[in-house]
């Protein structure tokens, strides 16, 4: 049997427009005699489209572009199943999550979705839940549809189906990235197809949507466990390969380039589908700014990205040449925009209101409020997108000034830890052969520049440990003890932690960013803003009234 899976990328709530990409790529499988084609879950409203599932409206435009894929002639030989949402049969006002398949001029509801996730999406609020699989048969094939996004899911889904006495199950997705995913579902799904004997086709959204990733990766995989197709990662793909055709192997998992290729994709993404042709940020010599911009260049074109050094009377002679010699590597054009008359005015303004204090670190932090004042300024003038370059590390104790370099219109590293910035800096310059980023820039100390002398670690813990701390708190949910007893000091631990806790109120206020990991801020972690409670050792000891 020969299929084709169509690993699209759709604009969530472009219905019009989703709908004639399928009818393209369902007439482009059909002249390449394709017997059936699969698109994943979501494929006609675009993806995730959260509140826009509570208006009727919405929901009446998707069952009219429904039915005119039902009433395309041309189409009638094909079968075609495509991720839909539909009305339940009993309750009509609520919605469920199905796979629909379409075949000779009809349209028949085959699947729908049984178990919500709501790690990254909240299923639950919109879907009733409403899980069946209806068995049909193609080319003497017995075929099962599932929907399911993460890996615990797609498991117990293909393992439900497989009960039905299938050759063929389906698995359709719309499940953004996060490190090591791509490697993970494939292993778990090769495992499947050998333990329940039935053939798995594994087809996932393609694109980036408000700093989600949809990584793409679909395969078909056989009940011996060997791969038939294997989509590229990140990309917009139509294969179309034969069931009893030739084996395919997998490339070697490459971390790295699955990470960049993400930070790349969701900043595209973000861009092309909200209409920014051009971004802007400001480059300090620094290894953020550096990869910020290197990602920025593969995502939009060095053209189409404009750099900024703002120097101060802090900013070293190296820094201004680190900016100066990235941006000339990268072909990217920098403006040069001294900050020292504009902070000097502001101090003079603040003589009066400041009277009788000594300067601290709202000193320091005006400067950086100067920079993204600038930056947002060019952005608001020329309708350029403004880049933040604060990075997981960063954000997580809240080393970042509100308003600052925390503001900005996207944030590209926000969910990079810094040493995982330092990965993607060495990865860009094997890439490209040479060194795109300066190697001073890689290997100088992580400063601010904000005082004479400044280093981050004059506040935080070196970036190791402090990277260290957050893997354990954030990846591996260790408690207090089991992080003292992996070897973390008590004072460095009561500090991070304590820093966490407080700085809720700046990630709130955070541009969206690049979804990376399992546990992203804004995304998948979230504290009360006002929180009385502090993370520390529990001795047992209750206090006495």
């Amino acid at each position: 049997m020969k299929i084709a899976i169509a690993q699209v990328n759709q604009k969530v709530g472009d219905i019009k427009g989703n709908r004639r990409k399928i009818v393209d790529y369902v007439r482009s499988a059909k002249k390449q005699n394709a017997d059936l084609v699969i698109f994943p879950e979501f494929a006609m409203i675009g993806g995730y489209v959260e509140d826009l599932l509570l208006n009727k409206n919405f929901i009446d435009k998707n069952y009219e572009n429904i039915e005119i894929i039902t009433t395309r002639s041309d189409l009638d030989s094909m079968i075609t199943l495509i991720g839909t949402v539909s009305n339940d049969k009993f309750e009509k006002e609520h919605i469920i999550n199905t796979v629909s398949m379409f075949t000779k001029n009809t349209m028949k509801v085959v699947a729908s979705k049984d178990i919500l996730d709501d790690s990254d999406f909240k299923d639950s609020k919109y879907f009733k839940r409403s899980g069946f699989s209806n068995v049909f048969k193609i080319h003497d094939k017995n075929f099962a549809c599932v929907i399911a996004d993460s890996p615990v899911s797609v498991l117990k889904n293909v393992e439900k189906a497989s009960w039905l006495g299938v050759d063929v199950i389906a698995v359709f997705s719309c499940s953004s990235y996060y490190k090591g995913k791509t490697a993970h579902i494939r292993e778990i799904l090769k495992k499947a197809a050998k333990e329940y004997n039935v053939d798995v086709a594994y087809v996932n959204m393609a694109g980036a949507q408000d700093g989600f990733v949809f990584d793409g990766g679909s395969f078909y995989v056989a009940k011996e466990g060997v791969f038939k197709a294997l989509l590229k990662n990140f990309e917009e793909e139509l294969f179309i390969f034969d069931t009893d055709g030739k084996n395919v192997t997998e490339n070697e998992e490459n971390i790295a380039k699955e990470m960049y290729d993400a930070s790349v994709l969701g900043l595209k993404d973000y861009c092309v589908k909200n209409g920014f042709k051009k971004c802007v940020l400001g480059v300090s010599g620094g290894i953020d700014s550096a990869l910020t911009l290197a990602i920025a260049v593969d995502a939009l074109g060095s053209e189409n990205v404009i750099a900024v050094s703002m120097p101060s009377e802090h900013t070293s002679d190296e820094s201004i040449q680190y900016a100066g010699k990235l941006c000339v590597r990268f072909g990217v054009k920098m403006h040069t925009i001294a900050i020292n008359d504009i902070y000097n005015s502001y101090l003079k303004n603040f003589e009066k209101v400041f009277e009788g204090t000594n300067k601290d670190s709202t000193e320091e932090n005006i400067q950086a409020r100067i920079r993204n004042n600038i930056l947002m300024s060019i952005s608001n003038k020329f309708g350029y997108i403004s880049l933040c370059t604060c990075n997981k590390s960063e954000d997580s104790v809240g080393y970042s000034t509100l308003y600052g370099d925390a503001g900005g219109g996207y944030a590209p590293i926000s969910d990079l830890l810094k040493k995982e910035v330092y990965l993607l800096a060495e990865y860009v310059n094997k890439t490209a052969g040479s060194e795109l980023i300066p190697e001073e820039i890689i290997k100088r100390v992580p400063t601010a520049e904000l005082k004479p002398g400044q280093k981050d670690s004059d506040s935080l813990p070196e970036y190791n440990v402090l990277d260290d701390i957050l893997e354990k708190i954030f990846y591996k949910n260790m408690k207090y003890q089991e992080i003292i007893d992996s070897g973390v000091s008590k004072e460095e631990l009561d500090k991070v932690s304590s820093l966490i806790f407080c700085s809720e109120y700046k990630r709130r206020q955070a541009p969206v960013g690049t979804k990376v990991s399992r546990a992203a801020f804004l995304k998948n972690i979230q504290f009360p803003i006002t929180n009385g409670y502090i993370w520390e050792h529990t001795s047992g000891d209750i206090d006495k009234e």
